[in-house]
């Protein structure tokens, strides 16, 4: 299986901390669309081990295809949420209500970032970041292994006989 070996720097590694909490917070998101079951190797598996290397200078990770793309759409997913964060921080002002619609996220913003609490607007510093980071990762090569997946999986089920249903 293809795997893409990925070193985060400190900064960069908490940028995908925090976009792996995002994506688990939103119920659903380890659900394949086309199965309608879970992931076998989403992102949730992801979460312990790069947690466990956020307080070095850097942190390595192997990504599959899938969390590859996953991990894409959470940064994009998160740079939105980062971009109106001020917007929400002044609108809430002292009041505990919180910033964002995915449970969880202004806990985790905070802890990753606690730059966050003095300065909301560092939020928009950080969705600049995680839009240069989304940049960097092998999203291209991996839908392309997806794609070359899927067309094989659909060259062996045209091979089976159709009179054949036993082996189905």
């Amino acid at each position: 299986m293809t795997r893409f070996a990925v070193r985060l720097p400190r900064h960069q590694a908490r940028l995908v901390a925090l976009a792996i909490s995002y994506h688990l917070s939103r119920p659903g998101s380890e659900i394949d669309p086309e199965t309608l079951s879970e992931y076998r190797h989403g992102l949730g598996e992801l979460r312990p081990e790069l947690d466990s290397q956020l307080d070095g200078d850097s942190a390595l990770v192997e990504l599959s295809p899938l969390q590859t793309t996953l991990l894409a759409t959470s940064l994009s997913s998160v740079a939105s949420e980062l971009k109106m964060y001020s917007v929400f921080d002044t609108m809430a002002g002292t009041s505990r209500r919180p910033r964002s619609t995915a449970p969880g996220f202004d806990e985790r913003l905070r802890t990753l970032f606690p730059e966050v609490a003095g300065d909301s607007a560092y939020a928009s510093q950080l969705a600049e970041d995680i839009i240069m980071l989304r940049r960097e990762l092998p999203l291209g090569r991996a839908q392309e292994v997806i794609k070359e997946a899927r067309e094989a999986a659909a060259a062996r089920r045209a091979r089976k006989r159709w009179w054949q249903f036993w082996r189905r």
